[in-house]
């Protein structure tokens, strides 16, 4: 993959203990955007796998959602509140990851980003559909362990759950898509690639292992699994998986025994 080399430098600015955003860090360059930003959340662990892929340098801001993200401060500059968030030197802010990352690529003409107008065309249709449908593999699985708070009616789940595995539901759109290139949108990998795996990827077993605590198999989509092994190669991969991989287990027991409640 002929992506650029990981940023020189990236350093984290914790949240303050008050829940506040703390100071800025004196190691990145004074024009390098922050990147609101956890690992934890499957939009922002894209935007960084992005940045690094492509060497784009950026200052990760640590913010806690719906704690952070709900200060005056934080709304202020944008009323969307939530992460991931970028912020530019010159005060410039945007949220949604997707939005972010077709900025960025644009700015700094991102190999994940391609100019050819079709690859966008495509990279655009996979980003609309992307929240109807791969993002509920996370509202379904993973936001019921670690956001409780946010949990959908049981039956909204359950309705998500048949949708992601069930004929022609998310899992079977993504391996017809493949079926016809090596990458969701052409012969190369995209933008649309690393926010897809950050949905998906997540729920394998060397991470979460939610895909197999809800019974859903990846074994009749070949395409899937080789797809997944290639956006591991991808710049960044280790880095920006880094925490998921190290809550995984205690992710994976809690989902076990909400399963068993119900």
């Amino acid at each position: 993959l002929k992506l650029r080399t990981a940023p020189r430098v990236s350093s984290t600015t914790p949240a303050s203990p008050a829940g506040g955003l703390g100071p800025l860090s004196d190691f990145v360059p004074a024009m390098a955007p922050k990147l609101y930003m956890t690992y934890v959340s499957q939009p922002a662990r894209a935007v960084a796998w992005a940045c690094y892929a492509e060497g784009t340098e950026f200052e990760e801001v640590n913010t806690v959602p719906f704690q952070d993200t709900r200060v005056d401060k934080y709304r202020g500059a944008n009323p969307i509140g939530a992460v991931p968030r970028l912020e530019e030197a010159d005060g410039f802010v945007l949220n949604e990851s997707h939005a972010i990352m077709c900025y960025l690529g644009d700015k700094h003409g991102w190999t994940l980003y391609p100019a050819d107008p079709r690859v966008r065309a495509r990279i655009h249709q996979y980003m609309n559909w992307h929240h109807q449908n791969v993002r509920r593999i996370s509202l379904a699985l993973f936001i019921p362990v670690l956001r409780p708070d946010m949990a959908l009616p049981r039956e909204t789940i359950d309705l998500f759950k048949k949708e992601i595995a069930g004929p022609a539901g998310t899992l079977d759109s993504i391996e017809q898509w493949l079926s016809t290139s090596r990458w969701l949108c052409g012969e190369q990998p995209t933008v649309a690639d690393v926010s897809c795996y950050c949905e998906v990827g997540q729920c394998l077993d060397k991470f979460t292992g939610l895909f197999d605590v809800h019974g859903i198999s990846l074994a009749p989509y070949p395409r899937i699994r080789e797809w997944l092994a290639e956006c591991e190669k991808i710049p960044g991969y280790e880095k920006c998986h880094e925490v998921l991989k190290g809550l995984g287990p205690k992710i994976r027991g809690k989902a076990v025994k909400l399963q068993a409640k119900l």
